[in-house]
């Protein structure tokens, strides 16, 4: 099945699973996605009075994790509980979770097991901008913009300083934006590491964006700061690799 621009969500019938069908839902009519949900058998008559009429339902025969990792290849975005049905409590994000962490090949969205987080908040970048993501950079403001959220960039000022940190965020956010910089955004410098400064504005996050160097490569897809936050956030982590490039989140987001 083609999910070409869609924002795709795994349903187990986990009442995590169900959540983040919801939050899946939410952000793809806030930003005119189309919606496709991937499902296990037996869910579809109770994924499809969930969800109304609107969504493209897919049934997979065993697990969501390699059907979502396809699906990756052309959605806009890929949203999955952080557990899923018959998981444990520990480890907070479980092995269907982060086998599409590893695999996919676009933007991963894990919801943690519970969130009160919705989309009127502002959408959290947390950007290094001495080793900048532009993948994640064009994929957050890409969804700001169709979504229509406050962006809010959060850096760490590594010791030299708030002014020049701000001055050095600008200018990476120029540098891979171009023309597409948005006209509004707000900057924050923490004195913090930028995953503690992640973690202490999450419950004020409609969703937040953080960066990987490299795809299909685990270390570094959720390399230990990013393996963090998803364990501890309140708010939606969206991971995207930085070999992402912006049109697949994109599709139209001038639209």
């Amino acid at each position: 099945m083609d999910f070409t621009d869609h924002v795709v969500v795994g349903v187990d019938g986990s009442s995590t699973s169900i959540a983040a069908a919801v939050w899946a839902r939410d952000i793809a009519r806030a930003g005119h996605w189309p919606l496709g949900i991937v499902y296990t058998q037996g869910m579809a008559p109770d994924v499809r009075e969930m969800l109304g009429e609107g969504g493209t339902l897919m049934c997979v025969e065993s697990t969501l994790a390699p059907a979502l990792v396809q699906a990756s290849r052309t959605a806009a975005m890929v949203v999955m509980a952080s557990r899923g049905q018959g998981s444990t409590v520990l480890p907070i994000v479980d092995a269907a979770a982060e086998a599409v962490l590893q695999e996919a090949a676009g933007p991963v969205v894990v919801l943690p097991y519970t969130t009160w987080n919705t989309l009127d908040r502002p959408l959290v970048l947390g950007l290094d901008a001495e080793r900048p993501s532009p993948a994640s950079i064009r994929f957050a403001v890409s969804v700001a913009g169709r979504t229509g959220a406050r962006l809010k960039v959060i850096v760490d000022d590594k010791g030299q300083g708030p002014d020049r940190a701000r001055l050095q965020t600008v200018q990476v956010l120029t540098r891979v934006l171009g023309s597409d910089l948005p006209e509004t955004f707000d900057v924050e410098v923490s004195a913090h590491e930028l995953t503690d400064a992640l973690l202490a504005k999450a419950s004020e996050a409609s969703l937040t964006v953080v960066g990987s160097q490299h795809a299909r490569r685990s270390t570094e897809r959720e390399r230990s700061e990013n393996r963090l936050l998803l364990r501890l956030s309140t708010s939606p982590v969206a991971v995207v690799a930085n070999t992402v490039e912006a049109g697949q989140a994109d599709g139209s987001a001038t639209r």
